[in-house]
């Protein structure tokens, strides 16, 4: 990868660090790894993932149903993502407009919409301001334009609505910026 640096900020301001996902995926993809799981999770370190929580989630025939499904069947074979964040529902607002969200603490996608992904990622580029996007909204946006299937599923993000770590209906807990605060967050919800 050649930077990860990202300077300035989105309209949303967070980092504008889209080309730096970019050229990680790209990683990914010559690794190839990925292909021998059903699903890839990208977990930022400040984000306290509950492995076994998350397992139980995405078994076969028991996903958890969207409460916000996108206006659209997906296309066949695009693949399976999951939006984190709901906040627009305090609004009063549903499905659209970006929302919900990926947000990027966590990124849970399916080998086939990483698949889909990988075909079509010129095409994303050439329609998506991706250099001025965070790598979620470019990756979420990118994923809804090839029609991949969504699902929800929140997590205890605080830049969303939040969650304690002594909730068992979370997977993911952020931000933990510290050791001792991301120890402490593991503890509980592993009690």
């Amino acid at each position: 990868i050649a930077s990860t640096v990202a300077s300035g900020y989105t309209r949303d301001g967070t980092s504008p660090n889209a080309p730096i996902f970019v050229a990680a995926w790209d990683q990914i993809r010559r690794d190839g790894s990925y292909r021998q799981h059903p699903w890839t999770v990208k977990n930022d370190p400040d984000a306290v993932l509950i492995p076994a929580r998350l397992k139980m989630k995405l078994v076969p025939g028991s996903l958890p149903k969207n409460p916000y499904p996108p206006p659209w069947k997906a296309s066949p074979g695009a693949g399976l993502w999951v939006t984190n964040c709901d906040k627009m529902a305090s609004w009063g607002a549903g499905w659209g407009d970006g929302w919900p969200m990926m947000y990027g603490a966590v990124e849970i996608i399916s080998r086939e919409a990483i698949d889909n992904y990988f075909r079509n990622i010129d095409m994303c580029k050439a329609t998506l301001p991706w250099q001025g996007m965070g790598e979620d909204a470019f990756m979420g946006s990118c994923l809804r334009k090839l029609k991949a299937g969504e699902l929800f599923m929140k997590q205890g993000d605080g830049a969303c609505a939040g969650g304690m770590c002594t909730d068992p209906n979370y997977q993911a807990f952020h931000p933990r910026k510290d050791i001792g605060s991301w120890m402490e967050c593991w503890g509980q919800a592993n009690r």
